[in-house]
């Protein structure tokens, strides 16, 4: 299920919205229409303006939008700076927490990763700042109801930026405050073992989040759930590049892999996946790789069908493929990123294999035998 939609591409990176986004646009657009009040001076939420309802929605639904546009930016600085260092971006997904720059690799220099990371509260502090000093200008001037909605639009936008920008200073992963910990470990020690001690960090700022937010607010537990996976899969990530560094495709691929034909029934490729334990497989003819059928395929036709559909009429013809001399943690980030489970891996228009998740894992699992 495709739970994330392109709506534009700035400065070459693809724009998403997670579905998540439009139910968090419509809490905070509500929570902003109905209630005003003051908090370290900022006044927020035009609950309090003598103003229709639909009104009051309308200009809730604006700040909540422009608040997810200052979100953005804080990402697009991020993007920038890591472009800047010559890595590739792939897209920028904006959901209920926030947002998310999808990036190929990260960087394994600690003075890179914390520029990259602190540019981000940088954009947000910059974007709060400079609200709040139009906010300090225009609020002796509170009195009518578009001057008063003005002086509530700044103030709003501006406090919370300056949350944002500190809420990302918080030492854990996968949040910015995170990435400078661990980079700043790494100043000193390897990587993998600066991953380690900031992913307990933040585990434990995670834990501690949870604990106040049983008895304050319920929004704690879910960023606290947020940072401890977040924090886990950092870790794993690591675990995997770095048991993946200097192979090749070539390294962990399979040169003999089972294959069905294209003309068998729909039935029997289930009951070879059935047997056999496979999520896809791939489709030969003449000793030619001409396409991939996986479970999701098989899905797409009616049981009582399966006896006469052919594996021809379900499978994928455009498949991914993959280099041999390809970095084996490229080829995973591949299948990862196209949420696939196999890889034909081709070289000047010849199959010479196939790579899967299994294979991969199974490679770093005896990688780690090895260091026993």
């Amino acid at each position: 299920m495709k739970t994330s939609f392109k709506i534009a591409t700035l400065i070459g990176i693809p724009i998403k919205i997670h579905f998540s986004l439009i139910i968090i646009l419509g809490l905070f657009a509500w929570a902003f229409s109905v209630d005003t009040f003051s908090v370290f001076g900022f006044l927020i939420g035009f609950g309090g303006l003598p103003i229709s309802t639909l009104a009051q929605l309308l200009l809730g639904a604006l700040i909540a939008v422009l608040l997810f546009i200052c979100v953005l930016l804080h990402e697009l600085g991020h993007s920038y700076v890591t472009q800047k260092l010559g890595y590739k971006i792939n897209s920028i997904t904006l959901f209920i927490f926030g947002g998310i720059s999808n990036s190929e690799e990260i960087p394994r220099n600690p003075k890179e990763e914390i520029k990259i990371a602190i540019v981000g509260p940088a954009v947000s502090l910059l974007i709060g700042s400079i609200l709040y000093v139009f906010y300090v200008l225009i609020k002796p001037y509170y009195g009518t109801i578009p001057i008063n909605a003005i002086i509530i639009l700044l103030g709003s936008l501006s406090f919370y930026n300056l949350i944002l920008a500190g809420f990302n200073l918080i030492p854990a992963f996968p949040i910015d405050g995170g990435r400078v910990l661990r980079a700043t470990f790494a100043l000193k020690m390897n990587y993998q073992r600066a991953t380690k001690i900031a992913s307990n960090i933040a585990k434990g700022v995670a834990i501690i989040m949870a604990v106040f937010g049983i008895f304050f607010n319920i929004w704690l537990i879910l960023i606290a759930i947020f940072i401890f996976f977040g924090a886990s899969q950092e870790e794993k990530s690591l675990q995997i590049s770095s048991a993946l560094e200097n192979k090749k495709v070539k390294d962990v691929m399979r040169k003999d892999f089972e294959s069905v034909s294209p003309d068998i029934t729909i039935q029997k490729l289930y009951d070879i996946i059935q047997n056999k334990r496979y999520l896809s497989l791939p489709v030969l003819k003449d000793e030619k790789v001409v396409g991939v059928v996986s479970i999701d395929d098989i899905k797409k036709v009616d049981r009582d069908k399966w006896d006469n559909a052919l594996v021809e009429d379900v499978m994928n013809n455009n498949f991914s493929t993959v280099s041999s001399d390809e970095d084996a943690f490229s080829a995973f980030k591949k299948l990862i990123r196209k949420h696939i489970d196999l890889l034909i891996v081709k070289d000047a228009d010849k199959s010479l294999g196939v790579i899967s998740r299994d294979d991969i894992l199974k490679d770093i699992q005896i990688s780690g035998l090895n260091k026993i």
